[in-house]
């Protein structure tokens, strides 16, 4: 799990990078919902580790979760970035999101709570 602790922050660390160069070159493809789903997606889980309860630990996990599927769903309705290092940017944090969300999917089917 700690290894998904790693890949959410160099997911928000890369989607926040996305963020601030299409802030300055192409602002009108930003929703500002995105730039709040991707930096939740790594601190809902990390604060899922701070949990004394399983059910907040189990709250947590599923926070990142709805996060990461939100962050998902604005990068694809974005479209394409008329950047090609940004577009190419864009398609990483896609497989990104993807990948997370597949691992948050496999933990929250094994939890309790």
């Amino acid at each position: 799990m700690r290894d998904l602790e790693e890949k959410t922050y160099q997911y928000t660390v890369l989607g926040i990078g996305l963020i601030k160069s299409l802030e300055k070159e192409f602002p009108e493809l930003l929703s500002s919902e995105l730039k709040k789903s991707i930096g939740a997606v790594s601190t809902k889980y990390m604060d899922a580790f701070d949990s004394k309860e399983n059910a907040d630990f189990a709250g947590k996990l599923r926070e990142s979760h709805t996060n990461a599927k939100k962050s998902l769903e604005l990068l694809n309705s974005m479209g394409d970035i008329p950047n090609q290092i940004l577009n190419e940017q864009r398609k990483k944090l896609i497989k990104e999101t993807i990948e997370i969300v597949d691992q948050l999917d496999t933990i929250i089917q094994k939890l309790i709570y």
